[in-house]
């Protein structure tokens, strides 16, 4: 695919991924409109989009470090780091 096609999927993928969330986060404490609010879904879309572009722009012997980096300046990224 190229980069600029991923969009519409990345959409339809968040959408569809909403239901199960709210099912899965604190054993359903939170409805599916609920938990949309809660979250930034460009946010979310704008970082799903770095990942992907990571497989455009890696060798696949770099894209673990690559994704690592992304991982490490997301939220809770630091500690996950430090193994915390």
């Amino acid at each position: 695919m190229k980069q600029c096609e991923w969009e519409d999927l990345l959409d339809a993928a968040y959408d569809a991924a909403i239901d199960p969330a709210s099912a899965e986060i604190f054993d359903g404490l939170y409805t599916p409109k609920r938990l949309q609010g809660m979250l930034e879904k460009l946010l979310i879309m704008s970082v799903a989009k770095d990942f992907l572009n990571l497989t455009y722009t890696n060798s696949q012997k770099s894209l673990p470090g690559a994704i690592d980096e992304i991982l490490i300046d997301l939220p809770g990224g630091k500690e996950w780091e430090e193994g915390k």
